[in-house]
């Protein structure tokens, strides 16, 4: 049996994603539901900065930064841009 590994910048989406839910949850008071849509957007802004930018960077290197990774940065760029695109 095979583990699927599930890189930590697809993993990372999933607990934004969270935090958003938490600012579309109409129980939790109207203040506190624009904290948490603050906290999704600079959590955003970050990822992109970082992790985005690095992995990026990383494709260039090609066969070697999947050999490096264990995962393609490529394709998990591609996750990336249909994960976010749904979130929006």
């Amino acid at each position: 049996m095979t583990k699927t590994y599930i890189p930590k910048e697809i993993s990372w989406l999933s607990f934004n994603e969270r935090v958003l839910q938490e600012a579309e949850n109409s129980s939790i008071p109207l203040l506190e539901r624009f904290k948490f849509l603050g906290i999704y957007s600079n959590n955003l802004d970050e990822y992109f900065r970082i992790r985005v930018a690095t992995l990026k960077k990383l494709s260039r290197l090609g066969t070697k930064s999947k050999e490096i990774l264990g995962y393609s940065p490529k394709s998990t760029l591609k996750k990336i841009q249909e994960i976010v695109l749904k979130q929006n």
